[in-house]
């Protein structure tokens, strides 16, 4: 290079303007709104950044998500149990630590999943207790057992129902946590603003009553996996979702003129499907849009005939099977939903010695049918049996979504492990063959 080619290049960097801070320079309040909107771990990250900005993240008034799925995940997958428990100290430890340095007012959510026990309640107490003094608007605690036993769940504790703060929470959702009915009663009493209700593997849940008075904006209530339930009786104007799925209980349901969408699973959808009595929950079916039914159990049999679901746009179904059956009698579900728009179907194969496939007499012209969702699709002759009678009697079908992966593998180490995909993904593109070209189709 010249010598003064060398001048003029040092010259041009000596008066290239030095990069300034701006967003250091906000205001205190912005700074934290930003800090609220990042997981723990990058708010944190956040304290090396400068001086100001060094406890700044102890001030963020957004979600405190403490997810120690992936930790739970490898141990069962390189099947590591004894690492459970020193897993579990560090856990506690880590939520302790983060919640002890938090000096914020409030918090939008709190966030807890990991495999926790009757062992760390004390722990789990002070969590609560944090979260109501921070006014805390979601509350999540998922406490997803390795190994399940029922008599080490830990309660809700009853002390906690005194605190006048609880009154902020709009989502509540408890997995693996002891709740009673005069508990879940009680929070449904007295926190007005409860949108979202879920509740999953109580041990202690044997009923439930809701009134319009005691919860004046529930939407969404999901009771799932309460093995000792025995009824519910439901009466909520804003209700527009329910999601029941365990043992065969008392289902009343009563004024709830709002309520589009349904999901029922377990032995109780075995019931609804075998009787064929829908008509047990005292409502309008012409009111549902929305159907999802999670089957425990043999039911082909029993996909005969069904009450018509008018104005039915969704449905979904998750069924057992095998390459032994046929997948055909489900589509008398769907003669029953003359509006149905979009189709899921997730397969659970079971092994079962062979037998006569069923056959099904007539075919059905599903002119409203726009989306098909296929999961778990093995290529087997039972899901491309299904596919093919819908390819052909769904003449405006606009997208068909194949999924060849195990649907509880997806994310986690197992989904390494699946082998089948090749060969699914071979029989879906001969599928493809059949497809209407205006038809989009996604495989996974």
């Amino acid at each position: 290079m010249h010598p003064s080619s060398n001048k003029l290049h040092k010259c041009s960097v000596s008066r290239r303007p030095a990069m300034v801070d701006r967003i250091s320079e906000l205001p205190e309040g912005i700074l934290v709104k930003i800090v609220s909107l990042l997981t723990i771990g990058e708010a944190a990250r956040t304290s090396i950044l400068s001086h100001r900005w060094k406890k700044l993240w102890t001030f963020s008034t957004g979600s405190l998500d403490f997810d120690g799925k992936n930790v739970l995940e490898e141990i069962i997958f390189f099947q590591k149990f004894e690492l459970l428990k020193p897993e579990r100290v560090k856990f506690v430890s880590w939520v302790n630590q983060i919640l002890n340095a938090h000096t914020g007012a409030t918090i939008n959510e709190l966030r807890v999943q990991f495999d926790l026990d009757l062992s760390c309640g004390l722990d789990i107490d002070s969590w609560i207790n944090f979260a109501l003094q921070k006014r805390v608007r979601r509350l999540e605690l998922f406490f997803k057992r390795v190994a399940i036993h029922w008599d080490d769940c830990y309660p809700f504790p009853e002390q906690c129902l005194g605190n006048s703060n609880i009154n902020f929470l709009t989502s509540l959702k408890l997995q693996f946590v002891g709740v009673t009915q005069e508990i879940l009663e009680y929070l449904l009493s007295n926190c007005p603003n409860l949108e979202f209700v879920c509740i999953s593997n109580s041990p202690c849940l044997l009923g439930l009553k809701v009134f319009p008075a005691s919860c004046p904006k529930l939407e969404y209530l999901e009771i799932v996996h309460c093995h000792h339930l025995k009824f519910l009786e439901i009466s909520a104007i804003t209700l527009t979702s329910l999601t029941y799925s365990g043992p065969r209980i008392e289902l009343c349901l009563k004024n709830v003129p709002n309520l589009a969408a349904l999901s029922f699973g377990g032995f109780y959808a075995d019931n609804i499907i075998r009787d064929k009595n829908f008509s047990r929950l005292s409502i309008s079916l012409s009111q549902i849009a929305k159907l999802k039914l999670d089957l425990a159990a043999d039911m082909y049999g029993y996909f005969t005939r069904f009450p018509n679901f008018k104005n039915l746009e969704q449905l979904e179904l998750i069924v057992k099977t095998s390459d032994h059956r046929s997948l055909l009698s489900c589509t008398s579900l769907l003669r029953a939903c003359p509006m149905l728009y979009r189709f899921s179907i997730q397969m659970e194969w079971v092994d079962e010695p062979a037998e006569v496939r069923e056959r099904v007499e007539k075919s059905i012209r599903l002119k409203c049918l726009k989306v098909v969702e296929f999961r778990w699709f093995r290529g087997s002759t039972t899901d491309v049996e299904l596919a093919t009678y819908l390819l052909t009697n769904a003449p405006y079908l606009e997208k068909i979504q194949v999924d060849t992966r195990h649907p509880y593998h997806v994310g986690t180490p197992f989904e390494v492990m699946d082998k089948e995909n090749v060969t699914a993904k071979e029989r879906v593109r001969q599928l493809a063959t059949s497809l209407s070209p205006h038809a989009e189709l996604l495989v996974l």
